[in-house]
């Protein structure tokens, strides 16, 4: 085992050119990477219908995913108790040659697999196509596109806007873990940043924060676009009781509680420990093994709780909402 002490930006991953090329900070890039460093930002949001309250941003080797929800600028009238949100918008963006319409691309009969919607004026003087829901298809450098999907009262307005206000400004995710005790050979292949304020959910329980770095375990060849990850780490503020299900074992782990739970079949399996130090007490300690050569290398239960019990907070980000990305 090595035990690797940083912030996932000082990480070793396996993408050989870590963002866009651009002229300028903030202006569309000249050309785009076959594939990102998943431990950076690599753009950022700067025209939206209102404040922000939730963000999620992930990343993978050829796609960098950003939702973000809020409200209007105007306050609430004196009947509106909803803490929902008003106002939704995803962009994914993805690296030279990936299809970030893996999921709703368009076929047509005589013209084979299309990019959804209609050609319609260019965004920044790059070409854009834009469908009857509101999705906007953006080319943002030659042969790399960017879908831009948003909820509101005009999504198709919403798009254009949000498309114009795009900047490129790569700076590293404040995944907030360090000292995580990692099987050689582990090298990061995505995170995943969750903050909100105050959305509750059904249950009128708030809707956890969390940050997620995932691991693969050996070089992927050919990589098409869908990222299994090995062992994921991290950090959220889901309590270790609200997080049990059919199966979970109590445990402790250094006079710690914790929660174990396998699945023999797959070899995959959650592993929680309470009691984080440092500067967040709420947050609960979590590692998740996400395939058999994930615990194969790890060599079971013990050890992936050893793994979680290992890991710390990073210096400056003990509060969730350094975790927020930007």
């Amino acid at each position: 085992m090595t035990t690797v002490v940083a912030v996932v930006a000082g990480l070793t991953v396996w993408a050989t050119r870590r963002a866009p090329e651009t002229d300028t900070q903030g202006d569309p890039p000249r050309s785009a990477p076959t594939r990102f460093d998943p431990g950076q930002q690599l753009f950022r949001l700067s025209l939206l219908p209102g404040p922000v309250h939730q963000i999620r941003y992930q990343t993978e080797p050829d796609l960098h995913i950003i939702n973000m929800a809020g409200r209007p600028d105007a306050p609430r009238k004196s009947d509106e108790t909803s803490t929902a949100s008003t106002w939704r918008v995803e962009v994914l963006m993805g690296a030279r040659d990936t299809d970030v319409h893996r999921y709703d691309r368009e076929y047509d009969q005589e013209a084979g697999w299309r990019v959804p919607g209609e050609s319609v004026a260019p965004v920044r003087g790059r070409p854009a196509f834009q469908n009857e829901g509101g999705v906007l298809s953006w080319e943002y450098a030659p042969d790399a596109w960017m879908r831009i999907s948003a909820t509101g009262d005009d999504p198709h307005e919403m798009t254009r806007q949000v498309a114009e206000g795009i900047r490129w400004e790569t700076t590293p995710l404040a995944l907030p873990v360090q000292a995580m005790e990692l099987p050689d050979g582990a090298v990061l292949g995505g995170a995943d940043l969750r903050w909100t304020d105050d959305e509750l959910r059904a249950d009128d329980e708030p809707l956890e924060n969390y940050a997620h770095a995932q691991y693969v375990l050996q070089p992927i060849k050919g990589y098409g676009g869908f990222l299994r990850p090995d062992i994921q780490v991290g950090i959220n503020t889901e309590s270790l009781a609200s997080g049990r299900h059919n199966g979970t074992d109590d445990v402790t782990v250094a006079g710690r509680a914790a929660t174990a739970v396998d699945w023999v079949r797959t070899g995959a399996g959650v592993y929680r420990v309470e009691q984080l130090p440092g500067g967040c007490a709420e947050c609960v300690a979590e590692t998740r093994i996400m395939s058999r050569r994930g615990n194969e290398a790890l060599g079971g239960r013990d050890m992936a709780l050893r793994l979680a019990a290992s890991i710390r907070l990073a210096d400056g980000v003990e509060d969730p909402a350094d975790w927020r990305a930007r």
